[in-house]
């Protein structure tokens, strides 16, 4: 595998960089490893497609369709082995991000939830009760799909982003996909249900795709009022609970949200 620059490095080239980037870099940028929409991005169609047909000859055709029946998830499709091969495809932003001209791409969001529900035809909530030391630090996304982000101060401390897309209309993005083995728990957001798991599919650069169990990513997700929530959150140094992440998503609002400024030197 090719070595590459970890987040410090690379937000240490980006200040010396000149202020207009090329499209080179931001599509190199745009497929950082720590950026959950590009691994997401990186199953894209084939993924969600591939996820899709295996369950359905799963149960058409194999033995195992009857136990897994019991298992019937409402907010997730689960893959048939906790490793395969996906070709890996270096996609466009462009083809996940449809509104980065205005709004930025993946990893520097700009625009704000106010602008970004005025560009999709589904409800778009956003977190009413921001964590004290996570900052909104904007949207993106396209007519299908769009993620709100959130960040701390310092990036190295992890992320936590929404996804948000209409029901019924699941975008390329394939944030419904899950392992074969992730211990998917069932959860109540109030009153409405939710499915929650820790954990992440990851893929290289040669297509091979592997559950990592130990990852501590968290995705919580959810329907409401038209709309898939998908919650993801990410950190080694300032973890969550499981409780958290539910009382977070319990707060989702389209009202008016009190936002601290952006700390001066933030790199988005």
């Amino acid at each position: 595998m090719k070595p590459i620059l970890d987040e410090k490095q690379l937000e240490e080239l980006l200040k010396q960089a000149a202020p207009r980037t090329t499209g080179s870099l931001e599509k190199r940028l745009a497929s950082a490893p720590w950026n959950t929409q590009v691994f997401n991005r990186r199953r894209s169609i084939q993924a969600t497609t591939l996820a899709i047909v295996l369950v359905t000859v799963i149960f058409a055709i194999s033995p195992q369709g009857a136990a897994l029946a019991q298992d019937i998830l409402q907010f997730f499709t689960r893959t048939e082995s906790d490793t395969f091969y996906v070709p890996y495809e270096d996609v466009p932003f462009e083809d996940t991000t449809a509104f980065h001209e205005t709004c930025g791409i993946a990893i520097f969001p700009k625009c704000s939830v106010e602008q970004i529900r005025g560009m999709v035809d589904f409800e778009v909530k956003e977190i009413g009760v921001i964590p004290e030391a996570l900052y909104f630090v904007g949207s993106t996304g396209g007519p299908d799909f769009v993620e709100l982000k959130y960040g701390y101060e310092d990036r190295r401390d992890g992320n936590l982003s929404v996804g948000v897309e209409a029901v019924g209309r699941p975008s390329a993005i394939g944030t419904g996909i899950a392992a074969k083995s992730a211990d998917i728990e069932s959860v109540q957001i109030g009153a409405l249900p939710a499915e929650y798991y820790t954990g992440i599919l990851f893929q290289d650069e040669q297509g091979n795709v592997t559950w990592q169990p130990n990852d501590p990513t968290m995705t919580l997700r959810w329907e409401d009022r038209g709309s898939t929530y998908t919650l993801v959150y990410y950190s080694t140094t300032m973890p969550l609970t499981k409780e958290d992440l539910i009382a977070l998503a319990a707060t989702m609002t389209t009202e008016p949200v009190l936002k601290k400024p952006l700390p001066p030197g933030f790199i988005r």
